[in-house]
């Protein structure tokens, strides 16, 4: 890219810009990276200080405005990660030798911690015949090639690949992109929270995402954690930007012990708890970074079940 993407920079630091090219020279260029970096510490710090949700009613309203215009669409898979891994990359450009070392929620140091991210990443970009690097610390670079891969290649997001975690299953790509948008926007809140920095939330739409990803997981999670209860269901009350109403499943299998329909939810299955609470809670609550006691959520109707669906719904995380 000659000379300096000026017209770009402030975008790329708040998250709004995934073009890789300016990725590549923000990396390459002191006097850039240390522009975006101040400006997105800046940004940190006035969001946490400023933020004002818009009234529900208008959130309605654009939101009906937009899927009349324009259909969800695959894209808001990649369009999270991209987003995600330029915030993430903002803020690992800002840090100081000292906070490369700083202990997250776990022991490991930041160090650490940027080359597990790196290592789950691989997994989905090996599985797409994307080269991956032996760097541990080469998460951005290795980030950007995937990006463009997948940008450039629509075809690619039903490609079975690895997600991470405990039990490694295989997903289509706009599934696995999701799961790695929320393990970056963890990681992004891990690292902030051992420099003493705010944490910065994803948009309500990608938000969304996240928190649907981990409800479909739940019934398979549930059987797997010997919780399941075929037939049932539970309602999923989330407030707050990205939130809304859900049911989720509490078994992958029906009363008579076929299998559900895909996602494991069947009108026909009846509600046996009733669970409220902030959607970003839930999905912290789904990467391990929250416990689970009862006072997490507001619950109503079998108890028993709703804790059982929060405390498999706490083990889902990308670790």
């Amino acid at each position: 890219m000659p000379g300096h993407p000026d017209d770009l920079l402030e975008a790329y630091a708040f998250g709004d810009c995934a073009d890789p090219s300016v990725a590549a020279h923000v990396g390459s260029c002191p006097k850039c990276s240390s522009l975006v970096s101040a400006a997105a510490r800046s940004a940190a710090w006035l969001s946490a200080s400023h933020f004002a949700a818009p009234p529900p009613l208008l959130r309605d309203r654009m939101v009906t405005a937009a899927r009349s215009a324009r259909a969800p669409s695959d894209s808001s898979a990649l369009d999270a990660y991209a987003a995600q891994v330029a915030s993430f990359g903002t803020l690992l450009d800002g840090l100081s030798a000292s906070d490369w070392q700083a202990p997250v929620f776990d022991g490991r140091s930041v160090a650490d911690l940027v080359s597990h991210l790196a290592r789950n990443d691989a997994r989905v970009a090996a599985d797409l015949g994307v080269s991956t690097s032996s760097a541990p610390l080469d998460w951005r670079a290795q980030s950007d090639r995937l990006l463009r891969t997948v940008g450039s290649r629509a075809d690619l997001l039903g490609h079975p690949v690895r997600l991470a975690g405990r039990v490694p299953i295989r997903r289509p790509l706009r599934e696995a992109l999701t799961q790695r948008a929320f393990e970056t926007w963890i990681h992004d809140a891990d690292v902030r929270a051992a420099i003493a920095l705010p944490p910065v939330v994803p948009s309500p739409l990608h938000l969304a995402r996240i928190v649907a990803f981990g409800v479909a997981l739940l019934p398979g999670a549930m059987d797997a954690a010997g919780r399941g209860r075929p037939g049932a269901s539970a309602t999923l009350q989330l407030t707050g930007p990205g939130g809304g109403s859900t049911t989720a499943a509490l078994s992958a299998f029906s009363t008579g012990g076929s299998s559900a329909s895909p996602g494991g939810v069947s009108p026909a299955r009846p509600a046996v708890a009733e669970v409220r609470m902030p959607a970003e809670r839930f999905a912290r609550l789904l990467a391990g970074r929250i416990p689970v006691p009862d006072s997490v959520a507001v619950i109503g109707g079998d108890r028993a079940a709703a804790l059982d669906m929060l405390a498999v719904a706490a083990t889902l995380g990308c670790e």
